[in-house]
């Protein structure tokens, strides 16, 4: 009868020690799928300023870049997007339609026509003059 008491508590340890060790196992996992990050890289085209409206951008893509951002797009900035021209801070005034920019932004376009950018995070202006 001892025997028999010894084996059913070590089966029962043994059952106790695999449930435990699978929620751990599960709560760990679930924790890591949680506070992962997107792998999301930054997207850069460049391309012709068309329209411009105080923070609203109507452009061009150039025939240098991949077809995907050959054609028109539109973009509002807003304060946390950086506009430079040479490492240079400027300001949206700085630009001209005609001016040639790079684009670099996180994020989907929206397929419509013309497409339209959302989480812009820098416009570089690439003209030798401002």
């Amino acid at each position: 009868m001892r025997k028999e008491i010894k084996i059913v508590i070590f089966l029962l340890l043994i059952i106790l020690a695999i449930g435990v060790g699978y929620f751990i196992g599960y709560k760990s996992a679930y924790d890591r799928i949680e506070n992962a990050t997107p792998n999301i890289t930054p997207e850069t085209f460049y391309a012709e300023i068309k329209e411009m409206k105080e923070n609203w951008f109507l452009v061009e893509g150039l025939s240098i870049n991949d077809i995907n951002y050959r054609g028109k797009f539109e973009f509002s900035i807003d304060g946390e997007t950086e506009l430079e021209w040479r490492g240079t801070a400027i300001e949206v005034s700085d630009f001209d339609i005609g001016d040639t920019i790079s684009i670099t932004y996180f994020g989907n376009y929206l397929e419509s026509s013309p497409a339209q950018i959302t989480g812009i995070i820098r416009i570089q202006l690439l003209d030798d003059e401002i």
